[in-house]
């Protein structure tokens, strides 16, 4: 309402990112604006510009922002890896690395193929960049810390195949697999504070200059094998040693169903042994030790719980940790399975989330500016549901503002049934108690019979509650009563 009869107000919400790249840009009127359309995705759960601007004015201010040609992508992710590197208060920090990509094709008629800054994607005839974060995060509380690295790339329509590259036998710093090693010591160089550091990757991540490298006193690798490697003076090769060593116990796990697999309880046998892996016989690899010694572990799902038409569950590790005993394998298979984090914080930038992929924006550079601000945006998000599934008791003002959690507060007496079933659960001011409050705004019942809330759920809350307390605070810059936030 009084949007309609004050338009002239500019009132915005207090800016969470105030300062983020302070001194990292080139002009402090780019830094503020950068910062406010960071501040605006978050107030609107969008990074598409016409989305998440409230008026013309703003929508030029940050297309002009983002067009610019005076910096690029690389100086905005400054401000988020410095805010990786601010947070790492842990003695041991997980680093999850994963590649995803961005699909631009239907806006490629806009862009044009001869914008350097996109390419063709996994299938050839589709368009857009790669993206491959390190998502750092605390495992003793489960908790997103930040992204301590980030390679976006695309290819060149008119590069060759890697038959014709013959790609097997080029330096590991030709191949786009290099990220893997690269974001690792990236990763070590900035996290200099933190004692441990366990790098994890899926199988793509099975390459054996990783695990010649980037392991040393303070780094471990944690990683999914996928190639049946032989073993250092031996005719014997990884699987069949580990499928032959003793079973050290079984045990059991929930399944959550999807396309491929029936909600279950698998039962599960645990086996682990140490290993040295031989150096592939390869020339691109003579500067590298003949072998590595890891640890390996296999975790399969036993047969009596496979159920009719899929495969058994199976999972071989290859990890520096080193296992004197169950526990410490089950801790290694609780660590690789935080992996899906990333995976998550992928599913939330793109179609049921914020949309990267719908942005209208006329060139590749600018798009992949908005990744990296889109990126650091979305870990609150992630950070709002986790702390809701792990009950935290993190205090919310790592989130929201003071004025914020005093109208969350305010906002609670209303979300909050008469019932014991019906009550926030949770200590007052923690961010889980924040977060059943948004996942209360979005629709969801609160009873924890019907389950917890998704990311989806917790993500329009939090849309609805920004657009409320933007009219609040509104409301109180134009009235200005003294005792407004009182309860």
């Amino acid at each position: 309402v009084i949007l309609m009869h004050f338009p002239y107000l500019n009132c915005m919400i207090s800016n969470k990112f105030e300062g983020f790249f302070s001194g990292i840009l080139s002009d402090t009127r780019i830094e503020n604006r950068a910062e406010k359309v960071m501040n605006d995705m978050l107030t609107f759960g969008k990074v598409v510009v016409n989305k998440f601007c409230a008026t013309n004015t703003e929508k030029i201010g940050a297309y002009r922002m983002l067009g610019n040609n005076n910096f690029g992508y690389e100086d905005l992710l400054k401000g988020v890896l410095q805010s990786c590197k601010s947070n790492q208060e842990s003695g041991h920090l997980l680093c999850i690395q994963d590649t995803t990509e961005f699909n631009f094709t239907h806006h490629i008629d806009r862009i044009g193929k001869k914008d350097k800054d996109i390419g063709p994607i996994t299938k050839n005839d589709n368009a857009g960049f790669f993206c491959h974060p390190m998502l750092v995060v605390d495992p003793a509380h489960k908790m997103p810390v930040g992204i301590s690295s980030v390679h976006l790339w695309n290819r060149s329509w008119d590069k060759e195949d890697r038959f014709k590259r013959a790609y097997w036998n080029l330096d590991i710093s030709e191949k786009e697999s290099y990220r893997w090693l690269d974001s690792a010591q990236r990763t070590k160089q900035l996290l200099t504070e933190t004692p441990v550091l366990t790098v994890i990757g899926d199988r793509e991540s099975d390459i054996y200059q990783e695990l010649a490298t980037v392991p040393d006193k303070r780094t471990h690798l944690l990683i999914r094998s996928s190639i049946n490697r032989r073993l250092h003076g031996s005719e014997k090769k990884l699987f069949e040693v580990l499928a032959a060593s003793e079973d050290k116990t079984t045990y059991e796990i929930e399944i959550k169903g999807n396309k491929k697999r029936k909600n279950r309880s698998a039962k599960m046998s645990l086996r682990y042994t140490k290993v040295k892996i031989q150096k592939p016989k390869r020339a691109h690899l003579e500067e590298y030790p003949g072998y590595v010694e890891v640890w390996a572990i296999e975790t399969r799902e036993l047969q009596s719980s496979v159920p009719d038409g899929e495969e058994p569950i199976l999972w071989r590790l290859l990890t520096t940790h080193s296992i004197e005993s169950i526990q410490d394998a089950m801790k290694y298979i609780e660590w690789y399975s935080m992996r899906w984090l990333i995976e998550e914080l992928f599913r939330i930038l793109k179609k049921k989330g914020f949309q990267v992929e719908s942005s209208q924006l006329e060139t590749a550079a600018a798009l992949k500016k908005l990744v990296i601000m889109a990126l650091q945006v979305a870990l609150t998000t992630m950070t709002l549901k986790l702390s809701l599934e792990n009950k935290q008791q993190i205090k919310a003002d790592i989130v929201f503002t003071s004025k914020q959690m005093q109208f969350i507060t305010v906002l609670m007496n209303k979300l909050e049934g008469k019932t014991k079933k019906q009550k926030n659960p949770y200590p007052k001011q923690t961010l889980a108690w924040a977060a059943w409050g948004m996942a209360r705004l979005s629709g969801w019942s609160g009873y924890g019979s019907h389950g917890p809330p998704g990311y989806i759920s917790i993500k329009t809350g939090l849309d609805i509650f920004m657009n409320k307390y933007e009219g609040y605070q509104m409301a109180i810059d134009f009235y200005n009563p003294k005792d407004v936030y009182k309860e």
